[in-house]
């Protein structure tokens, strides 16, 4: 449903209570001329992490360092490689800080703008970002919600994805930057050989992948898979366990279990549920599947980018709110439409079509074949990143 009521009520309860609890902090000045901009990057997942693929790393990696100071405030525990690699692209990168200094440590760094990749997910980005320590606070997509902040100025979307009316969905100013919102840094494909055995696979079946974390599937859904398999008797469905939790795991088997029974049909037979997996393998396992399922509500975004090396056929259908509409928007980037149901009945159908029609599944992969490379390294989106962020500053 439209949150924005519930998160602008927790929204200025957490502003309020931190600005009772900390005095003012001191804001920078304008730019002087000729005087990069210090943007300030607050993430806990400077790491190998969805969010560091998806904003992190093509931020640090291009935006332009003769118009912009970049300054990582790395507020996670976890270091790794992809850590390193972030410090050494980083004018300034701070790490390892306890909860109570990182407030002082980004203050004193006098920000021009602070840039939050998502907000909820981290406590202390979310702490961080419920004051007002930078002229200009943004907010980019990496939690497809609004903060309810009013110390973030500005929700920085995608065109593609936000509906007609987006702009009633958030607290923040919102901001549609083109086509995807993103420039995604693409991964080498995966060398990995598998098979359909080897993942308990029926060789001979149509097999529906639907590889999305558990949360994302709502249960008024739940009977899109049976529908198909009604229609094609032999299909397999996958999905992915809960890493974090086996409990989640086995109630969403009991919820399918269920669905496949009110129809007749045995889930057992239909549904195969895979452990967690690296990027590698998920990736070389949907190489071995017919068609993608994407998931309606809230829809795949970093497995839909990765997904397309394996040049997939997927089937979608964009709901009300941007975070129902990161697939659709990149079958629209990359130019592969065909797929994009407009209702319920419509997504059954292309799903089942595909899993009858090779010929027709065959060309949509081709589709996405020949256009995949829009999907990543988009410039256009960092040039029109770095104007709305100089304007902005200006504009204070």
């Amino acid at each position: 449903e439209d949150d924005r009521l519930l998160q602008a009520n927790y929204g200025k309860l957490a502003c309020r209570v931190l600005a009772e609890a900390e005095p003012p902090a001191p804001l920078a000045a304008r730019p002087r001329a000729g005087e990069r901009i210090r943007l300030g990057i607050v993430s806990g997942f400077f790491c190998d992490h969805t969010i560091f693929k998806l904003f992190l790393e093509g931020w640090m990696t291009q935006l332009d360092r003769g118009r912009f100071e970049v300054m990582g405030f790395h507020t996670g525990h976890v270091a790794d490689a992809d850590t390193t690699r972030a410090a050494a692209w980083c004018d300034t990168f701070v790490h390892g800080l306890p909860s109570a200094a990182w407030r002082g440590a980004v203050s004193a760094a006098a920000p021009h703008v602070l840039l939050y990749p998502e907000i909820g997910m981290d406590p202390i980005a979310a702490r961080l970002a419920a004051q007002r320590l930078a002229p200009v606070q943004c907010v980019s997509w990496g939690q497809p919600e609004t903060t309810g902040m009013p110390t973030l100025d500005y929700f920085l979307s995608s065109d593609l994805m936000e509906p007609p009316d987006g702009a009633g969905h958030y607290t923040e100013r919102l901001v549609r930057l083109p086509h995807l919102g993103l420039c995604y840094q693409r991964d080498p494909p995966p060398t990995l050989a598998l098979d359909r055995a080897s993942l308990g696979l029926d060789p001979t079946a149509p097999v529906y992948w639907s590889g999305q974390a558990l949360y994302k599937y709502l249960p008024r859904y739940d009977t899109l898979f049976p529908r198909i398999a009604a229609a094609l008797e032999k299909s397999q469905f996958v999905f992915i366990g809960f890493a974090k939790s086996p409990e989640v795991t086995a109630a969403f088997r009991e919820r399918l279990r269920h669905a496949f029974a009110a129809a007749g049909l045995d889930a057992e037979r239909h549904c195969v549920i895979l452990p967690p997996m690296s990027r590698e393998r998920f990736v070389a396992a949907v190489g071995l599947a017919d068609v993608v399922l994407d998931t309606p509500g809230w829809s795949g975004g970093k497995s839909t980018l990765d997904c397309l090396a394996a040049d997939p056929a997927i089937v979608t259908w964009p709901g009300r709110f941007m975070r129902g509409r990161h697939t659709a928007a990149i079958l629209r980037r990359i130019g592969a439409v065909e797929t994009i149901a407009g209702s319920l009945d419509e997504y059954v159908d292309i799903a089942v079509r595909l899993g009858r029609d090779p010929g027709w599944r065959s060309a949509v992969r081709l589709a996405v074949a020949r256009g995949k490379s829009r999907a990543f390294a988009d410039m256009e989106y960092m040039q029109a990143l770095e104007k709305f962020l100089a304007d902005a500053v200006a504009a204070e």
